[in-house]
Parts: C-alpha cells; sequence; structure tokens
C-alpha cells in the first residue's frame, strides 16, 4: 500500500524548510518503527507550499506489540489471599482479572505486573495517530498563529492530505479535516487536484508544475542551472549553500541566463560574485578557460510567456549591485591598507579588552614571537599582522562583510605588499568553521593561531566563557581553529607556553586559575574531536594525561596506543602500571636517587638497568613521532618489571630500602608516562 500525508500551507520560509524536511525525515521513521508498522520505503515532501511524505510498501496492519503494565505493590494488592480495591481498580481499568496478573521482585520490594499483547491496529488508524504525532512533536523556531485558533506553525495551513491507496486518513490538524484534494503551483495550475489514488500523487502534481520532493527537485533545479548555463556556453560551479537555498523557493524551477556589462569584471571576482550571490541568489558562469564570465544564471518559479522581460528584470537588478561593488572597489583604491590602520583604534572589540587596534597589536606581538621559535621572518609576520584588519573599515567589506580577510588580501597585493603579506592577511579568518580549509601558508597560519588564542585568553580572563549552548563570542569554534592550525608541518607547538604569553598581553589580569581553564577547555575540545573520529574516550584522556598541548601530537599517539591496546601484553602493562601508582599513592615519597648500595635482590639492579637502558630508547622514539617504536620499546621491560615484584616487597620493614624501592617503581611509571597515564585505561 501507498500513503501520502501533506500539509498545504503559505509559502514557507526558505531558511526552515531544510530542518523541516529533515525533521519530518526523522520524526515519520522514527514513529513508524515505534509502532511497529511495516514499510518499503519513505520519502520527504518539502516545497515551499506543502509538507509531507510518501510512504510506499506499508504492511496492512501494524505488528502485535507486548507490554508490561506495573499495579500496586504487593502488600496492597493482597489482604491474606483476597484481592483489595487497588489491585480490583488496576484489573478492571486493563480489563483483566486478577489471576492474570503476575508478581515481580525489584529494589523496593514485590509489585503486581500485568505481561499482555498490544494486537496490531490496521494501518489507516495508525497513519492518523502518527500524523498528528509528528506535528506535535516539530521544533520549530518561529511559529505563528493565525486566525482565532491556538495552533502554531511556521505558516498559515490550509489543507491536509491523506491518502492511503484510494481511502482518505481520517483525522483533524490544525482544525482542518483530511481529505484527498490538494493544489498544484500557485500561478500555473492553481486549481484543485482530487486524488482518486496515493499512487499517482506524483504524476498528478508534475502535471501540475510542482516537483513535490525535496531531494528530486534540488536535482531538476541543479540540472536546469547547468542546462543553462551550457546552452550558453559558459560553465557553472556547484554550491550547495545557494542551491539549496533556491530549491526551498521554487516548486517548478525554470533556468535563466542574463548578462552585464563587461566594464564590471573590472571589480575583483570575490565581490561580483558576492553581489551576485548574496544579494540575488544568482550562480555565476565561467568561461572555458576558467574566467568570470558576464553572464549568470537565475531561477525562475514560474515558465513565462515573455522570459526576455524576467531575465531583463534581473539584469536591471544586478546592474545596481555591481555598479556599487565597482564605487566601493573604486573608492578603496584612493587610499592604501595602510593608512586605514589607525581607524581600528576608534572600533571597540571589547569594553574590557579595548579597541580593534589594540587587539591587532596584542596579536602582532604574539605572532612574531612565535614565527622567531619556528625561525620565520619577523618583519613579514608583524607586517602582515599590522594589515591584517584595516579591511575592515573598508567600503567594500562595509557592504559585503563576508569578503573580510579576502579583499584584504587583494588590496595589500594592489598596494605592492609581499605575497607572503598578501596570503597571510586572509589566513587570519581560516578556518571559518570545522569544515572550512585551514591556511597553507606559514604567516597565515602564525597570525590565524595568535588572533585565537588572544581571543580565548581575552574572554576567559574577563571570566565570559561559554555556559551550556551559549557560546556567544564562538570560543568553541575558536579552539578547535587552534588545533587544526597548530597540525601545520612547520608548527606543531607545545600550545602551553603561547596561552600563557596570550595572557600576558591582555589589559586586563586573569581572574582566579583562568590560565589552566583555558588549557583545559582546548584539551576538552581536542578530546571531543577524537572521540568523534571513532578513538576510545580512556585511550584519549590518557594520552593527553602526559601529552599536555602538544595537540598535534596526540592523534598518532592515541592510534598507536590503541594498536597497542589489541596486543595480548597490554593488560599486563596497565595492570602493572597501576600496581606501581597504587604503591606510589600510599606513600609519602621524597624525590632521591635511586642507590643501587641498598639492592636486596638481583631483581631490583635487573630492573634498574632495564629503566635506564629503555627510557631513552621511548624517549628517543617518542622525540622522533615514532610511537610505535616508542611502545615495542616499553614492551621490553615487562620482564625485569614482573620479576621485581614476584620476588621482592616494595615496603619493606628497613626505611631506607623501601623508599629506595618506591623510588625505583616511579622511575618505572615515569617511563610509562613518557607515552601515557595508562593508570587511566579502563581494564
Amino acid at each position: 500500500m501507498t500513503f501520502v500525508f501533506e500539509l498545504g500551507c503559505e509559502e514557507l520560509p526558505s531558511s526552515s524548510l531544510p530542518f523541516l524536511n529533515a525533521q519530518f525525515n526523522q520524526l515519520f521513521a522514527q514513529k513508524l518503527d515505534d509502532a511497529l508498522l511495516g514499510y518499503e520505503s519513505l520519502s520527504v515532501i518539502a516545497a515551499p507550499r506543502r509538507l509531507g511524505v510518501v510512504i510506499e510498501g506499508v504492511a496492512q496492519a501494524s505488528e502485535d506489540k507486548p507490554f508490561e503494565r506495573r499495579g500496586p505493590a504487593f502488600k496492597a494488592a493482597f489482604q491474606g489471599e483476597e484481592p483489595t480495591k487497588a489491585l480490583l481498580g488496576f484489573c478492571r481499568g486493563l480489563n483483566i482479572k486478577p489471576e492474570d496478573t503476575s508478581v515481580i521482585d525489584t529494589e523496593k520490594g514485590q509489585w503486581v505486573v500485568y505481561r499482555g499483547i498490544e494486537q496490531g491496529k490496521p494501518a489507516s488508524e495508525v497513519l492518523g495517530n502518527i500524523c498528528q504525532a509528528v506535528i506535535a512533536d516539530l521544533a520549530l523556531s518561529k511559529p505563528m498563529r493565525w486566525g482565532s485558533g491556538r495552533d502554531e506553525f511556521p505558516r498559515p495551513v490550509h489543507w491536509v492530505l491523506a491518502v492511503l491507496d484510494s481511502v482518505i486518513v481520517p483525522f483533524t490538524v490544525f482544525g482542518i479535516e483530511s481529505g484527498n484534494t490538494t493544489f498544484g503551483h500557485r500561478f500555473m495550475a492553481p486549481g484543485s487536484i482530487t486524488l482518486q489514488s496515493a499512487s499517482e500523487y506524483r504524476e498528478r502534481l508534475i502535471g501540475s508544475y510542482v516537483i513535490a520532493d525535496f531531494e528530486a527537485r534540488k536535482a531538476a533545479t541543479w540540472s536546469t542551472i547547468q542546462s543553462t548555463a551550457e546552452s550558453n556556453g559558459v560553465t557553472v560551479e556547484a554550491d550547495d549553500t545557494l542551491l539549496t537555498e533556491i530549491n526551498c523557493l521554487v516548486e517548478w524551477p525554470v533556468g535563466l541566463c542574463g548578462e552585464f556589462e563587461n566594464h564590471f569584471l573590472d571589480v575583483p571576482d570575490i565581490a561580483l560574485i558576492a553581489a551576485m550571490k548574496g544579494h540575488q541568489k544568482y550562480f555565476h558562469t565561467r568561461t572555458d578557460s576558467g574566467k568570470l564570465s558576464n553572464k549568470f544564471i537565475t531561477v525562475s518559479n514560474i515558465e513565462s510567456r515573455d522570459a526576455s522581460q524576467v531575465i531583463a528584470g534581473n539584469q536591471r537588478v544586478i546592474r545596481a549591485r555591481l555598479s556599487d561593488a565597482k564605487f566601493f572597489f573604486e573608492t578603496d583604491k584612493k587610499v592604501s591598507l595602510e593608512s586605514r590602520r589607525r581607524q581600528l583604534d576608534s572600533i571597540t572589540f571589547h569594553p574590557k579588552l579595548g579597541s580593534l587596534g589594540e587587539k591587532t597589536n596584542r596579536v602582532c606581538k604574539l605572532a612574531c614571537a612565535m614565527a622567531s621559535a619556528v625561525n620565520a621572518d619577523r618583519n613579514t609576520m608583524k607586517r602582515a599582522a599590522d594589515l591584517s584588519r584595516c579591511d575592515l573599515v573598508s567600503e567594500m567589506v562595509l557592504e559585503f562583510d563576508e569578503l573580510q580577510g579576502q579583499i584584504g588580501t587583494i588590496y595589500a597585493a594592489l598596494d605592492g605588499e609581499s605575497n607572503d603579506v598578501s596570503q597571510a592577511i586572509q589566513g587570519l579568518y581560516q578556518p571559518a568553521g570545522a569544515s572550512d580549509s585551514v591556511p597553507s601558508d606559514i604567516y597565515g597560519s602564525l597570525l590565524a593561531l595568535a588572533d585565537r588564542l588572544d581571543t580565548l585568553a581575552g574572554l576567559f580572563a574577563i571570566n565570559q566563557p561559554p555556559t551550556g549552548s551559549k557560546d556567544p563570542f564562538a570560543l568553541r569554534r575558536a579552539a578547535i581553529g587552534v588545533l587544526r592550525l597548530n597540525e601545520h608541518p612547520l608548527l606543531q607547538f607545545d600550545l602551553a607556553q603561547w596561552v600563557n604569553q596570550a595572557f600576558d598581553g591582555q589589559p586586563v589580569e586573569a581572574t582566579g586559575d583562568a590560565r589552566a581553564t583555558v588549557m583545559q577547555f582546548i584539551n576538552d575540545r581536542e578530546r571531543v574531536r577524537l572521540m568523534e573520529t571513532g578513538y576510545p574516550h580512556d585511550l584519549v584522556v590518557a594520552v593527553q594525561a602526559t601529552n599536555g598541548l602538544s595537540t598535534a601530537n596526540t592523534e598518532n599517539r592515541v592510534k598507536a596506543l590503541e594498536a597497542f591496546s589489541r596486543n595480548p601484553e597490554f593488560q599486563s602493562v596497565v595492570a602493572t602500571n597501576k600496581r606501581v601508582v597504587n604503591l606510589l599513592k600510599e606513600s609519602e615519597l621524597k624525590t632521591t636517587e635511586i642507590q643501587a648500595s641498598l639492592f636486596e635482590h638481583p631483581s631490583e639492579s635487573a630492573l634498574y638497568e632495564s629503566v635506564i637502558n629503555i627510557s631513552s630508547q621511548v624517549a628517543d622514539a617518542v622525540s622522533r613521532e615514532t610511537f610505535s617504536e616508542a611502545i615495542t620499546a616499553l614492551l621490553a621491560m615487562t620482564p625485569a618489571t614482573d620479576d621485581f615484584f614476584e620476588n621482592v616487597m616494595v615496603n619493606a620493614d628497613n626505611q631506607a630500602v623501601r623508599a629506595n624501592r618506591l623510588q625505583l617503581c616511579q622511575s618505572v611509571r615515569d617511563v610509562y608516562r613518557l607515552i601515557a597515564d595508562f593508570s587511566l585505561v579502563q581494564q
């Protein structure tokens, strides 16, 4: 059987349609499974004027469902052998007899329960309940009310379609009874469509100029964009975000190609593209050589009788936008990027942390220090940092704020700055998100890293960290950016030093343990990131405990440790380490040198020699970041450690001997900790 459900409404906000599409898919699948109603496939209807689903291969009825109901406590259910009113009332509610119940033991005593089978229900009844439940469970960001009702939805609902094969599934939502009527395209086929069968839904709507399925319409939209570009001798670049937005605006995509004057191509490509995409939802095009062309593709929601008039209207609008962009560009070129630097001093970054100019100074100082640490040119770094935010006060960025950094790079090149300086400016803003690319150049990476460390230090210094789901300054994203930037082959810092320097440069004294909090905050983001990759929590924590903020090495260490965890000897190493740690916890050990003269058993001297030899091997392997080699070297110490614990009583009566043996245990632990804190590994 085929079931189709559709809510017909006013045009939905394009920003909410993808979210509603995903919710419908997830909620219907979940509730069908919960109801034990079988089906073969489910596709979501999500278009500007309609939301719903088409479910094919629906079973005749839901499956029988076992259930358990808990009644009164056993003591309250019986007086002697006679049922009490409490038990009789429980049985009456389920239409059963007292002898149909049973007794179970729980932590709180014995209770009466009834275990039964809920008979399957006809598909039409189940589907009606599911549709109502899905609507009730929708998370709506900006709901509205209409008329005199109290119902809420993103837009007013006008009709409800619910048909199972040829039968209407009866239910009421938003005060509207379900039926078998839908409507076509608002302009090209506005009449009603009465379905005789659910299976004809898609065909009838396509005949009325509506592609209801979200993904099918998206594919059709992209196809018409590509074919329109091809027929006009240009190519178009894929942009899923823009395509999705257009898909949410049309029910019947029609591609049109417009043009603008060639002289606008003197403006930087990114500004023209921003005007076309951001303001008008146009796809830009390129010539066969890859250069930006003067043609654009727009998608209409209607097949016009005179497409040339529609194209002319779009050309008039984009011409005005591009004229603005050209004016801003010509105006900006009259002054250098460097001359804008003073204007940053009058723009507040944060009331407690000073202006953007002051932040630029802090970032410059920190970035130059890091540049010296990796033998990069300090003068180049200083120049890039000084100019990094100057484009924020340009006319172009004031109009197209998404071009910050990119415009700075272009203007720096026009001013004759070196390629290293120019490229670093746009690197300041990378990565913008978890999936965004990081700068490929060293100066851009240093600049972006210094900027994020300064932001983290400043906001934590004034006690404004993220709280719960609220992160107004995007500090979690900044911390993830720090992790990714530090992976640059020429960086790979121990970040603790630079976190402290970032705090030292702040205009306020850090409150409490803000420095340690920032370091833990970065560690937390790293732990979550590695766990999302699939690494076990305990192994990540064990490595972080000894690796500190040398974040570029963490994943390689965890990977090597995970591989080692599959070795049969892994658990014995973990057990030995925990034994050593427990012995050291119970003692008040003062760090002293191990005295060979106090050894009483050959196993002590054997372990001592093993520790000396193997610690240097492990340390050397770790310094070369060959962690598998380090673990292999560590395993060579196992026989000596086992022999020591088998033949020696660590807590000897002689205080000097006991302290010497504990010191030997600590040296064993220190070798383990060169790789990870094995005491945090779960056995």
